[in-house]
């Protein structure tokens, strides 16, 4: 509740000034570039809608020049999700996307990452350059928890426990993987994997188990809490392109399992990365980039994907697939499903030219 009654007195005052001032603030974009920023579907991916209203102290906006690098749910609400940005920092809605704002503290530039903790929905976290931010009062205020003295070592990765919030796992651009027990206060390099963290995972079954995907050097995994570390990337070298990574998901309609995007395509394990096998798509293996990748987290038959150009459905594991034109000729970035109605769906889109 305290998400939509902050959202709601906020647009009164800001679609008051708006018409007071009637000033319009445009992210991004050109006359030439496509729509960017995020469209919502409410019937699985049959139709689009764009969702860029941006709201701000001075009017209203959009973010239809934005390019998306990732969309997060609030765990405990699904109307709450954090957009990462590419150059314009970091944005949020606590009204399932008909409206954005900034967070303004966080500041203009990339944001790789961002979390939510779990059982407090106003601490989140967020890498922003060498730092990691936090803000403990739902985005009124931030602060730097974590400062790399090598400023070229960007924070790229982050993930917190959803047992003890308290813990709090982070990679960088070198493949540092750093651990705080204490909300961030304190931290700890637990391994050096020599390659670029993209994402961390903790297996929604059990807190002990952590996946890390870097760049190129495929996917390692800790059963122990981040002790030991092993990679699971012996059945990915029989597929070529799987090692140069795209994202990672975890298919939570079935235990231990977990999906690869990558150069090749779609490779799925149902056994925590002991063994991998693809999913078959229109597309030759390699033959297309695939960015945005979802799977229906209560029916693991329902997986979608899109290229530059085309979303792609299955509800049948992969058999039969059916292809529609997107709605922008942006590319599709990032793709997410509503964790309460699975009819939903959010897509963010970038122009990758830029």
């Amino acid at each position: 509740m305290k998400h939509q009654t902050l959202i709601k007195t906020f647009v009164v005052l800001v679609l008051g000034a708006a018409v007071l001032s009637g000033c319009m603030i445009q992210f991004g974009g050109s006359k030439s570039a496509g729509v960017a920023g995020v469209f919502k579907s409410f019937d699985k991916g049959a139709n689009w809608t764009p969702k860029n209203l941006f709201l701000y102290s001075g009017g209203t906006g959009s973010i239809a020049g934005m390019n998306v690098l990732s969309l997060t749910f609030d765990p405990q609400d699904n109307r709450a999700i954090y957009l990462a940005s590419d150059v314009n920092g970091l944005l949020y809605t606590y009204d399932a996307a008909e409206s954005w704002m900034k967070a303004d503290q966080v500041g203009n530039g990339k944001i790789s990452s961002a979390v939510i903790d779990p059982k407090n929905k106003c601490v989140i976290y967020a890498t922003f350059a060498n730092t990691i931010l936090k803000s403990i009062d739902c985005n009124r205020s931030w602060k730097e928890i974590y400062i790399d003295s090598r400023v070229d070592k960007v924070l790229t990765a982050l993930a917190v426990d959803f047992y003890n919030s308290l813990i709090i796992y982070a990679g960088n651009s070198a493949g540092d993987l750093l651990l705080s027990t204490d909300g961030g206060d304190n931290w700890q390099v637990i391994n050096r994997l020599g390659d670029r963290a993209m994402k961390i995972m903790i297996a929604p079954n059990d807190n002990r188990i952590i996946y890390v995907a870097t760049k190129g050097k495929g996917i390692y995994k800790s059963v122990d809490a981040g002790k030991t570390w092993n990679d699971i990337n012996a059945d990915l070298k029989d597929y070529a392109g799987a090692m140069e990574y795209k994202n990672l998901i975890f298919d939570l309609s079935q235990q231990n399992s977990i999906m690869l995007i990558s150069k090749y395509g779609l490779i799925k394990s149902a056994d925590g990365g002991a063994t991998w096998l693809p999913i078959k798509l229109i597309t030759p293996p390699s033959s297309v980039d695939i960015y945005a990748t979802a799977i229906n987290p209560k029916n693991s038959n329902e997986i979608y994907y899109a290229t530059a150009t085309t979303f792609y459905k299955t509800v049948d594991g992969g058999k039969n697939w059916v292809t529609t034109r997107l709605p922008s000729s942006a590319a599709a970035t990032y793709l997410v499903i509503d964790p309460i109605n699975p009819n939903i769906l959010y897509m963010g889109f970038s122009n990758l030219s830029k």
